[in-house]
């Protein structure tokens, strides 16, 4: 791939080398070449993205984009990109490695294999296959030199952790047996280092991700007794639930293993124990993964009462609700509703409080109840305006009332100014939001941004207004040339937006110009940026 492009600038370093990752590993699905040069595919990481590119005839990526909750050009984007470049490489190639090698003769082969032996990783390899009373040691071997060269920073995190995913990569290559060796050598090394190594950028949880997946696999059917001891010693260790969530998908494999082999009193003392200790999220997992193994045991009024027992926890309750709502007993999901409200003010949960809300709300609007209270309390939670309840809300009123009502919603809501524009901006009452913008307290250049596209032609030479009031004092702030340039090209921006007063801002450009060019004040950066800009 030495003459191949590179992947374009717009990945850092360490989002590249994940992304490379995963296309090595197989994470790349559905390629289809949805239009002329753009492509689209799937990728697994956590979950499933969705992810697209637009390339050029070069492969250089001219836009994309991935579902993803990462703002940037994220390792998802990066591995579609490889896998394209590998895609658009191998295209031609004449015969398949089958086909040759079945063409080949003995001598040949032998040949082939002695001058790639001469390789080390493929010599170890080679003989892990042909020798697997060997494969243990040579695994061992393997891992300690890993590790040996592990430092505790950021990049020596990112590198071990890469290498640890390729060695997954080929050990898995080489079935379940191998597996069931590397497993239990590598996952105590690997959490020794994930607790004392710089892993902010996540490499070496990935890796960690990759062994438990593989350790998933392998103990599917017939579980063998090495990767189960391994699985028993890892559940004993905290730190698989201290750091990530490894330890709880561990439980889930192990808990599969247990039911399956109808190991039930095993399943319930590792459950209990852990119950003992919890506390906060760990206690409403270990509560849901009891009831869970009283319904895998089939008993129905053990698992009846422990669910009852643990209604004050919303995971158990949203279960019960949905249970009501299925049953079409309105009475009894209003009561559900309220009672875990009730729970969730009393423990100062807002986020369960504002969640069991919602569902109430939509439960009053289908049962025809009185919206109007909760409507407009979640209309505004958190300062935010709710576009849909606020319209619900306002419904609640008559024509001949709501005015009055608006009134007093603006006077209650006069130390909220964000929330007042946003209103008002829905109501299309353009005086009232120009005179709340040309009152707000340190208003910016990015709430301008969000509210001046409402508003009609009449306004623009008042919106211009308030624009260079904001961009005067951002300037007199500004001290280095990226600021100067940035703000400039925005006031190059502003007065293509709003050609009717390009006059306005040239003139205002000029006397920035002027004001910063004199005997007693002189900047000279910036009039050069400036300059360069087009002023």
């Amino acid at each position: 791939m030495s003459n191949s492009p590179r992947l374009p600038g717009i990945f850092p370093p360490h989002i590249a080398d994940r992304g490379r990752h995963y296309f090595e590993h197989g994470k790349v699905q559905g390629i289809r070449e949805t239009a002329a040069g753009r492509y689209q595919a799937t990728v697994r990481g956590s979950a499933m993205y969705s992810v697209w590119l637009k390339l050029d005839k070069g492969l250089r990526i001219q836009s994309g984009g991935c579902d993803c909750p990462y703002d940037d050009a994220c390792k998802h984007m990066a591995a579609l990109w490889y896998a394209l470049q590998a895609q658009l490489e191998t295209q031609g190639v004449p015969q398949p490695l089958a086909d040759l090698l079945a063409r080949s003769n003995e001598a040949a082969l032998r040949e082939m294999l002695m001058k790639l032996a001469e390789d080390e990783m493929v010599r170890e390899r080679l003989t892990a296959l042909l020798q697997p009373e060997k494969r243990e040691e040579i695994y061992q071997q393997q891992i300690r030199q890993m590790f040996a060269r592990a430092g505790y920073d950021y990049y020596d995190a990112m590198d071990l952790g890469v290498e640890v995913q390729d060695w997954l990569g080929v050990v898995a290559q080489d079935g379940d047996a191998a597996v069931a060796d590397a497993l239990p050598l590598l996952m105590p090394r690997l959490i020794r280092a994930y607790e004392r190594m710089d892993d902010s950028g996540g490499i070496l949880a990935d890796a960690i991700d990759s062994a438990v997946e593989l350790l998933d696999r392998a103990t599917r059917e017939n579980a063998p007794e090495s990767l189960i001891r391994c699985l028993d010693k890892c559940l004993k260790d905290d730190r698989y639930f201290e750091y990530g969530d490894s330890g709880y998908k561990l439980y889930h494999i192990r808990a599969r293993i247990w039911q399956q082999n109808g190991q039930w009193k095993a399943w319930q003392k590792y459950v209990d124990s852990r119950l003992a200790k919890a506390d906060g999220w760990d206690s409403k997992f270990w509560a849901m993964a009891r009831w869970q193994l009283f319904q895998a045991q089939g008993d129905t009024a053990g698992a009846q009462d422990w669910f009852e027992r643990h209604l004050y926890l919303p995971e158990f309750r949203k279960i019960a609700v949905a249970q009501a709502v299925g049953q079409q007993n309105w009475a009894e999901t209003e009561r559900l509703l309220r009672e875990g409200m009730a729970l969730a003010e009393k423990e100062e949960h807002l986020g369960t409080l504002h969640d069991w809300k919602l569902q109430l709300f939509a439960l009053m609007q289908q049962t025809g109840a009185d919206i109007r209270a909760l409507a407009e309390d979640l209309a505004f939670y958190k300062g935010d305006l709710s576009l849909p309840h606020y319209q619900a809300w306002k419904a609640t009123f008559s024509e001949a009332e709501w005015p009055d009502e608006f009134e007093r919603l603006l006077a209650r809501l006069a130390k909220s100014p964000w929330l007042c524009a946003e209103i008002l901006q829905h109501e299309q009452k353009f005086d009232w939001l120009l005179s709340v913008l040309q009152q707000y307290a340190n208003l910016s250049l990015t709430t301008l941004d969000h509210f001046s596209p409402s508003f009609p032609e009449p306004y623009h030479a008042q919106i211009v207004d308030c624009y260079l009031t904001v961009f005067d004092r951002e300037i007199s702030k500004a001290h280095n040339r990226k600021q100067y340039r940035q703000l400039a090209k925005q006031l190059k921006m502003l007065g293509k937006r709003y050609p009717e007063q390009l006059q306005a801002v040239n003139a205002f450009a000029a006397e920035i110009k002027a004001r910063n060019n004199t005997k007693l004040y002189r900047r000279p950066a910036l009039l050069e940026e400036w300059e360069r800009v087009g002023f």
